[in-house]
Formats: C-alpha cells, structure tokens, sequence
C-alpha cells in the first residue's frame, strides 16, 4: 500500500502540478482504516498463539486478506460498491 498510494500520490503531483488532497469522510476511508485495523488487531492475536513460529498458512492468509481488501477498495473507488 506504500508503494501503491505513494507512486500513484507522486505521479499525479508530477503531471498535475499540485498537491494531493485525500477525502476526510468516505466509504473508501473507512475501507482502508478498517482494513489496517483488522489487519493488525489478527496479526497481535494469531502472532502470539503461534509463538511466533509462523508458517506458510499465516502468509497465505495475508496474501488472501490483502487481495479481498484490494478487489474491495478498488471497486469501492471506482463506485461499484456504495452507501446509499
């Protein structure tokens, strides 16, 4: 997300010659701030009850949940999932 939201932050700087302004309210903040919370939150919880030996099924998890996040953030920002 560093990388995705920092490169894409930067381009549009360079072309546009102005400064990027995130939205304070919006489904896609609440998106991304919950997603991070999540996240972290099972990453506290499921690190200690493996006592830190962690295997393949954690990184598939994470490689799992980071794409059901993505597919959910990009059709949220492209305006395929609202509140009405």
């Amino acid at each position: 997300m560093l990388f995705g939201v920092g490169l894409g932050c930067l381009v549009q700087m360079v072309n546009s010659h102005s400064y990027v302004q995130f939205e304070a309210e919006g489904l896609l903040t609440w998106i991304l701030a919950g997603s991070l919370g999540v996240s972290l939150v099972l990453s506290f919880v499921i690190v200690p009850l493996c006592r830190f030996h962690l295997g393949r099924a954690y990184g598939i998890f994470l490689i799992v949940f980071y794409a059901i996040f993505l597919l959910i953030a990009l059709l949220t920002e492209f305006g395929k999932i609202h509140i009405v």
